[in-house]
């Protein structure tokens, strides 16, 4: 598909996210995660915070209704943040489409390995050190949590909500190397402390995979136009995206397809 070029359908689009993955130490990933930031009326939403969190928080029979519409489009994977009403969200979920979702779960800040008790039952691969711990966190501690992740059968990753900060404390060997990071990455610099451009240099520089996360700047961008920027970079290896609505979750993964299909994106592993 050529730019210009009408969206793709949803079952082309379905093909296409059904069939992306990466692999990280012999462990498989999807490409494409919902994320779950909506779900808690995180505050980087503003002023609909407080209308996502009145229709969403601790109502997991909602949130699965939207799980399942992008299940349903072929999202294959979901980066669920630690509360027990998602966990049984995802349960209803997959109850719903017959289809086992694959989770890179944030952990912590307060309690991150307790925290995987909620997932319990759950095909959880990658487990993800909350932004909140890992800015702040001595390099003993972080090693100690990824240490345990991993002796689990996990991927052990860092999220960052200060993303060039971190980048430069895993260069200078202050921290130890993570398996994989989520950081935020979108054409704006929305919640970021450098330009994307300059975070993609240091991200090739460290070779380390990244999944994106805030790429639509929470609702700051169109999907068509923070896919083409995010994904021509050619830096990062998955995207974790919000959602609230099946129609929602058609416009922006259909997008997302189409501009992957059109980029070539991931490209050659």
């Amino acid at each position: 598909m050529r730019e210009g070029e009408e969206l793709p359908s949803p079952e082309e689009a379905r093909r296409f996210l059904e069939h992306a993955w990466f692999e990280v130490n012999g462990i498989r990933l999807p490409r494409v995660l919902l994320g779950t930031s909506p779900f808690i009326g995180a505050g980087q939403f503003g002023s609909r915070s407080y209308a996502y969190w009145a229709a969403f928080y601790n109502r997991p029979e909602r949130v699965a209704e939207v799980i399942a519409a992008a299940v349903e489009l072929g999202v294959q994977g979901i980066q669920p943040l630690p509360y027990p009403f998602l966990a049984e969200a995802i349960r209803r979920a997959q109850a719903l489409t017959g289809e086992e979702l694959v989770l890179a779960a944030t952990i912590g800040p307060e309690d991150p390995l307790a925290d995987l008790a909620i997932f319990e039952g759950l095909d959880v691969r990658a487990a993800l050190v909350h932004g909140a711990l890992t800015d702040r966190a001595r390099s003993s501690e972080l090693a100690a949590i990824m240490d345990d992740v991993r002796d689990r059968g996990l991927l052990a990753g860092l999220v960052s909500h200060s993303p060039m900060r971190l980048m430069r404390r895993l260069s200078s060997g202050e921290l130890p190397r993570p398996d994989l990071l989520l950081l935020p990455f979108n054409a704006v610099g929305y919640l970021m402390d450098a330009p994307a451009r300059e975070l993609a240099s240091a991200i090739r520089s460290l070779r380390a995979p990244v999944i994106g996360k805030k790429v639509l700047a929470a609702g700051r961008l169109r999907p068509e136009e923070a896919f083409r920027f995010a994904l021509g970079l050619r830096v990062l290896e998955g995207v974790a995206v919000g959602v609230i609505s099946r129609a929602e979750a058609e416009e922006t993964f259909v997008s997302l397809a189409k501009v992957a299909l059109e980029l070539g994106w991931p490209g050659e592993d």
